[in-house]
């Protein structure tokens, strides 16, 4: 469901009709393979592989949103905007678990690394949350302009 939420959240905000294709296409195969790998793998283990996957396309989709917003003219209030802190929030959040999700397949058996686990999850879950807080509390400014975030002029009302 997360997988879901998050793409569909950067599909929203990207504006590209081309980025948004592709965002689909990475959702319905990314989608379509999690959705396969949770039916097939016993209930009472952890896929690390999986949640790897997912923070690594949540981490593509950060970055590349951050990449198209520094290119449109009216990014001036960009620190103002949710959807930035929520951005932050992913990136920060996906980046610092990425290599534990990765590394717990192998490790979940071992108590130093359970407790090294928790000690880097917990704060950047704690992390990610205030900004999500931080972010449903921010009012989006936007400044108009005459042009898209693609350099044509936009037409008149």
């Amino acid at each position: 469901m997360e997988f879901i939420a998050v793409s569909l959240l950067f599909y929203k905000v990207i504006g590209s009709p081309r980025s948004q294709k592709i965002i689909l296409i990475i959702l319905l195969l990314t989608g379509s393979y999690l959705f396969f790998s949770i039916l097939t793998s016993p209930i009472d283990s952890f896929n690390s592989v999986l949640a790897g996957l997912t923070y690594l396309v949540f981490l593509i989709y950060s970055i590349y949103y951050l990449f198209e917003r520094m290119k449109d003219p009216t990014a001036i209030y960009l620190f103002s905007s949710p959807v930035f802190w929520v951005v932050v929030a992913i990136i920060i959040y996906s980046a610092g678990t990425f290599f534990p999700f990765i590394y717990a397949k192998n490790y979940m058996a071992e108590r130093e690394f359970l407790d090294l686990y928790d000690l880097i999850h917990d704060p950047l879950y704690i992390i990610r949350n205030l900004f999500f807080a931080f972010a449903m509390l921010q009012k989006d400014k936007k400044l108009k302009s005459n042009y898209t975030a693609y350099g044509r002029k936009k037409p008149k009302p």
